[in-house]
């Protein structure tokens, strides 16, 4: 009997440790799944995080400001009557400084950098920028120059909520909004061979004036005419900054070359 009881006793002590090294493995695996959650949604917000700096990073959205996603508004597109003349090589990118190597030597010079190839919609809608960025364009020059002079030509700004209220030129300084077509030079666009900028694919050697008459001559050449604008920055502009759309209107036409939105800063 002793020996019956001394056996039931041994196994319900060898039953509750198998059972304790069950629920032992079972909170185990518990735990280890909890922890594969947990870096699963730490791995998910550092990828959120990521996606947001690179947003803002571009310069197309920042926490509170307007967004230039899908373009401007088609009652905004409505105002412009585009001139005919095509519009080729659009470049988006920043006016800034880019390295060529020269032997051993690393050299900078300032140029036009992160670029990013685009074209127009709607006939003669470039894409929308943000202020510090800058957009080149080449129309046919003979075709550009049949247009008009230079006095039939000028850049109207409106704020895209409320573009009834007129030109911002008729109340603001020309310096607070783009006013010009020639903001960039050849040698921005036409950079030192050897350097680190992408989607620069022509280059050539020697000084700004050297490369600046090199990229003139390609576009005698091809018979092209450069154009650029600059989305200026300006003290105007609410804290959260605001929408503009511009459009390069020939006055004895009646019609524009091209027309932009921009994301204009303080």
């Amino acid at each position: 009997m002793r020996k019956s009881l001394a056996v039931i006793a041994f196994t319900g002590i060898g039953l509750s440790l198998c059972s304790l090294q069950a629920d032992a493995q079972f909170f185990d695996r518990l735990k280890e799944k909890a922890s594969k959650a947990v870096t699963a949604v730490e791995e998910a917000e550092s990828h959120v995080q990521s996606a947001e700096e690179k947003v803002s990073d571009s310069g197309l959205a920042t926490k509170g400001e307007p967004s230039l996603e899908g373009g401007p508004a088609d009652s905004l597109i409505a105002f412009t009557q585009c001139a005919g003349l095509p519009i080729e090589n659009v470049v988006v990118g920043t006016p800034g400084n880019y390295e060529f190597q020269q032997g051993f030597s690393v050299e900078e010079r300032s140029g036009f950098v992160d670029r990013i190839p685009s074209s127009v919609s709607n006939d003669c809608i470039l894409p929308s920028i943000v202020s510090g960025q800058a957009i080149y364009m080449e129309v046919d020059e003979q075709k550009f120059e049949a247009l008009g002079s230079a006095n039939d030509w000028e850049m109207q700004c409106v704020r895209s909520d409320n573009p009834r209220a007129g030109a911002l030129g008729q109340d603001e300084p020309k310096t607070e909004y783009p006013s010009r077509v020639n903001y960039l030079s050849p040698k921005d666009y036409h950079l030192h061979c050897g350097h680190n900028v992408a989607h620069a694919e022509e280059c050539s050697e020697g000084s700004n004036s050297d490369r600046s008459s090199a990229w003139d001559k390609n576009l005698d050449e091809r018979g092209k005419k450069m154009l650029s604008v600059f989305g200026n920055s300006s003290t105007l502009a609410p804290k959260i900054g605001e929408k503009l759309y511009c459009q390069y209107y020939n006055k004895r036409s009646r019609k524009s070359l091209f027309a932009f939105e921009y994301l204009r800063r303080r």
